[in-house]
C-alpha cells in the first residue's frame, strides 16, 4: 500500500486534538493531518467562521499546504465535519487535486436530509445549555467555570449557525470515491435512515457501520474506527492498482 494522507475534520465545538490517538492505530502508510478550525486550539487566535461555506474554503487552503496536486488522500468528518467534507469535496475536485481515495463520515445525516428542529445558535444561555446536552458528554465544568464558558461558548454558537443555517443545494455529480458511513445507535440526534442516505451521493461504494454509543461514540471506539479506515483505505489502494 503506498502512503496517503488522510484528513480529519473534527465535531462542533472540537478539536483536532480528537483525533491525536488514531496515529499509533493506523498503518504506517496512512499519514493523519488533523485539521484544526479558525478559532480553536492552535489556531485560537483567528477569527471564528460560521458558515460551511467559509470553514471549507479555509479548510481548502489548509489542504493545498500539506498535499500537491495527485498526491493520494482521503477524509474523515465527525458530524459537522461530515457536512464540511462534504463541501470540500466538490472544492477539491474543482481546484484539481483529483478525487479523494475515500470519504469517511461518521455521526452525521446525508447533507440532503434536512433538519427537523429549530435553530438553537442565538438562544438564550441556559437553553442553549439544555439543547447541548441532547448531544451528551458535554462537560457541566465548561458550565460551571467562567474561563471554560467565555472560551467555548462563542465556538459552539458560530458552529451550530453553521450546521443550522447550511443549505444543501443539489450537485451536477455524485461522489466518484466510496462513502463509509458510521454512526452510533444511541445517537438521539439523528435515525439510520438519515445515515444511510449517504448512499445517494456516490456512484461507488457504499458502506455503514453501526456502534452501541451515542453521538460521541468517536471517543470511545478509537481501535475499531482505525480498523475501518485502514481496511478500507487498504481496499481502495487494491482497486486503484487493478484500475490502473
Amino acid at each position: 500500500m503506498a502512503s496517503i494522507t488522510l484528513f480529519f475534520i473534527p465535531y462542533a465545538g472540537g478539536s483536532a486534538s480528537v483525533s491525536f490517538k488514531w496515529k499509533k492505530l493506523l498503518l504506517p502508510q496512512i499519514k493523519l493531518v488533523p485539521l484544526e478550525l479558525a478559532g480553536r486550539g492552535i489556531r485560537s487566535g483567528e477569527p471564528l467562521k460560521d458558515s460551511i461555506e467559509e470553514i471549507s474554503d479555509d479548510l481548502l487552503h489548509k489542504i493545498g499546504q500539506e498535499i500537491a496536486h495527485g498526491d493520494p488522500y482521503a477524509i474523515y468528518g465527525h458530524s459537522m465535519g461530515t457536512m464540511i467534507a462534504f463541501e470540500l469535496y466538490y472544492k477539491l475536485v474543482a481546484g484539481g487535486f483529483g478525487e479523494p481515495a475515500h470519504l469517511f463520515v461518521s455521526g452525521g445525516r446525508a447533507p440532503h436530509v434536512p433538519r427537523n428542529f429549530p435553530w438553537s445558535h442565538d438562544l438564550p444561555a441556559d437553553q442553549f445549555r439544555t439543547h447541548l446536552q441532547r448531544y451528551g458528554q458535554l462537560s457541566e465544568a465548561i458550565f460551571d467555570n467562567r474561563e471554560l464558558y467565555d472560551y467555548f461558548m462563542p465556538v459552539l454558537r458560530a458552529d451550530f449557525k453553521a450546521v443550522e443555517t447550511y443549505k444543501y443545494t443539489a450537485k451536477p455529480e455524485p461522489l466518484h470515491c466510496p462513502i463509509t458511513a458510521l454512526t452510533g445507535l444511541a445517537d438521539n440526534t439523528l435515525a439510520l435512515q438519515d445515515v444511510e442516505a449517504w448512499a445517494q451521493h456516490t456512484d461507488q461504494d457504499f458502506r455503514m457501520f453501526t456502534f452501541d454509543g451515542g453521538h460521541f461514540f468517536i471517543h470511545d471506539e478509537m481501535e475499531r474506527i482505525t480498523q475501518i479506515i485502514n481496511e478500507n483505505l487498504e481496499r481502495s489502494a487494491v482497486a486503484n492498482r487493478i484500475q490502473h
